[in-house]
């Protein structure tokens, strides 16, 4: 399958948790801190929506105080 595919909006880019096709911009990926040798940002694998699912409940369980000095 195709990461990227070409429409009559622009570049689109595959979300590989959902499967779902967005816009290849930061409205709708994350980046990932790194440029590529053409001057544009990497983008993260997953959309925005699937990212927050996936990291929240690490977040919370990083974030809990008394998680950390139990």
């Amino acid at each position: 399958m195709a990461k990227y595919i070409q429409t009559e909006i622009g570049t689109e880019k595959q979300c590989i948790h959902c499967g779902e096709y967005f816009p290849a911009t930061k409205e709708f990926f994350y980046g990932t801190g790194r440029i590529k040798k053409d001057g544009t940002c990497s983008l993260e694998a997953n959309c925005k929506d699937c990212y927050k699912q996936r990291f929240k409940p690490w977040v919370k369980k990083c974030n809990d105080v008394s998680y950390r000095y139990a």
